[in-house]
């Protein structure tokens, strides 16, 4: 009997042990199915892409850029096509071989090599060397058993058909960095990626960029290519067709080169529209060159080739803002035109001594002959009797000190000083001194060339702005136009008929017998304003802005020449090329005063 119970009690104890067995098996079969319903069902997409995605890799065939057109649709910027050499990396081979990249130095004459942190451009493709020759591109694929796994793709590289004369304008390309694919991360930009720089390719580089294409490769388990899987052929990007006069832009940019320090700035503007006929800045640089060894000089250059000065630079407008004390004085001083006041040559203002830039004097002048001949000492009686807060008002009713939004990036937007300015930057008083130097342009008062072409257009236009653009339209690779310019009307000037008849009679006679009179040409009238602006660093800036013809103005001109001294000689010359071009007229040789 108690054998019996032993062996049921062994009995019951082995079956409680195959219950918990069994139990612990079924527990782990249901955690498996339910691991599995959990992997194939609910996350099977998610891991099927993540398959897809690896067996799939793609180079990539970067796409032609959109073309640049001057107004007349001649080609500014332009694409040539060009061969990169990639690497893949496969298995356990993550960089080429050290007689793949022997061989591929001697066929190409120059060093490649792959360091620790080479960029991977091309999905998981490593891009070895580009600008190569077609000779050289045959010589690779000749070599094909030496260079295993290297490949040679197609790419295209911008061209520039006009390096200086149209530099600032375009632009140019630059390969895309870090930060700025994590803001442009909603236009899907990658590392190898070209992306404009200054000028139009900046402005417009979304229409300007096409859609890049290439081959979907499809690969094993191991990372070894099976096939060339799908072709994708690349968009090319938007044309894009500017207002530019290429035969005024070249003639204002050999004139100013051609000037006596070859630096400055021309802003040439079509008053009826604000279309920029013209925009120069000197020295200008060759774009080809961009990420170039030799461009590297350019950033070390003390002229500063890479700085836009039409819409960057700002100068003290000189005695061009006497254009704006006349106005201010007509409008507010109900000023006798023909009243006379005498010129010596020096004013005196308390203890101080302000000199006219004409040092014997201009005698007796009233408000039309002090503007043509722009007397200094009739205009600083005129910003006294004026006062500070008249001369800042008008300052800003003309627009100084804001930018004028033009279709082109980095515009800087001067500086209109005041009392309040000066009490909080400098800690001191306004002085009448002040005043005095603010009613001819000098002082802290600032403005850019495109400024100055914008406030003599509207001037031209009898108060009307039109807001300045380079760019007309813009047209998709099926031809379709995605982007046409819309006249905008950037503001009015609102002065009195009294006072524009007599701004333009001082204007024309500025020209006619005054500072100005170098720019005179037979056939057609001028009008304008010659400015000289002291500079503490160096010689004298000259000024000249202007517009023609004077009776039904079509463009309006502002040149300055940095250090070039008195504006009547050497800002003037390059205005009266730029006319000359424009109205097609030859080259008048005569001696002029």
């Amino acid at each position: 009997m108690t054998l019996q119970k032993e062996d049921k009690s062994a009995y019951e104890a082995f079956l409680k042990k195959h219950k918990i067995i069994l139990m612990f098996f079924i527990l782990l079969f249901i955690c498996l199915s339910l691991r599995l319903f959990y992997l194939q069902i609910i996350k099977g997409g998610s891991y099927e892409k993540v398959s897809q995605q690896q067996r799939m890799h793609s180079t990539y065939e970067r796409a032609p850029r959109g073309v640049i057109y001057s107004a007349d649709n001649i080609v500014l910027a332009d694409n040539e096509f060009t061969y990169a050499a990639l690497f893949y990396p496969f298995g356990q081979q993550q960089t080429p071989t050290n007689e793949s990249i022997k061989e591929l130095n001697k066929i190409l004459g120059r060093d490649v090599k792959i360091s620790a942190d080479k960029c991977y451009r091309y999905g998981r493709f490593v891009k070895l060397a580009d600008n190569i020759t077609m000779e050289e591109m045959f010589k690779i694929q000749e070599k094909k058993s030496i260079l295993k796994n290297i490949s040679i793709v197609r790419e295209t590289r911008r061209i520039y058909c006009y390096p200086e004369a149209v530099s600032h304008i375009i632009g140019y390309t630059g390969e895309i960095s870090v930060d700025e694919i994590e803001k442009w991360s909603e236009q899907e930009r990658k590392i190898g990626d070209y992306v404009g720089r200054g000028g139009i390719e900046q402005s417009y580089d979304v229409y300007l960029q096409g859609k890049d294409g290439g081959w979907q490769v499809e690969v094993n388990a191991k990372g070894y290519r099976i096939k060339a899987f799908k072709y994708v052929p690349p968009q090319a990007g938007s044309n894009v067709y500017s207002t530019v006069d290429l035969k005024l832009q070249k003639a204002a940019y050999d004139a100013l080169k051609s000037s006596s320090t070859g630096r400055g700035a021309v802003v040439v503007l079509d008053t009826r529209t604000g279309a920029v006929k013209a925009l120069v800045s000197c020295p200008g640089f060759d774009a080809n060159k961009a990420g170039a060894k030799d461009f590297g000089r350019y950033l070390k250059d003390k002229n500063l080739p890479l700085f836009n000065r039409s819409l960057q630079a700002v100068y003290p407008p000189g005695s061009v803002f006497k254009i704006i004390t006349f106005a201010a004085a007509v409008e507010l001083l109900n000023i006798d035109s023909e009243k006379t006041v005498r010129c010596t040559g020096s004013f005196e203002l308390g203890n101080r001594h302000y000199s006219c830039w004409y040092k014997p004097g201009h005698g007796a002048v009233n408000l039309i002959s002090a503007l043509a001949r722009s007397c200094n000492v009739y205009f600083y009686q005129l910003g006294l009797k004026l006062g500070i807060g008249n001369l800042e008002k008008y300052a800003r009713k003309f627009y100084f000190g804001q930018k004028t939004d033009i279709d082109l990036p980095n515009e800087k937007k001067g500086f209109v000083p005041s009392p309040e300015w000066k009490k909080s930057k400098l800690k001191m008083p306004w002085l009448y001194g002040d005043t005095v130097i603010f009613a001819i342009g000098q002082g802290a008062l600032l403005v850019t060339p495109i400024q100055m072409a914008y406030v003599i257009s509207a001037v031209a236009n009898r108060g009307v702005c039109r807001k300045p653009y380079i760019v007309d339209r813009i047209v998709d690779f099926n031809g379709n136009e995605v982007y046409k310019h819309a006249l905008e009307f950037g503001g009015r000037i609102d002065l009195s008929d009294k006072t524009w008849n007599l701004l333009y009679k001082a204007l024309l006679e500025t020209v006619e017998s005054g500072a100005g009179i170098r720019s005179k040409i037979s056939g057609v009238k001028i009008a304008g304003k010659t400015g000289t602006v002291q500079n503490p660093h160096g010689s004298d800036h000259a000024w000249f802005v202007s517009y023609a013809p004077a009776d039904a103005p079509e463009i309006a001109i502002a040149v300055v020449v940095e250090n070039g001294g008195g504006g009547g000689l050497n800002a003037v010359p390059i205005s009266r090329k730029i006319y000359e071009t424009y109205f097609n007229i030859e080259s008048e040789k005569e001696e002029r005063q």
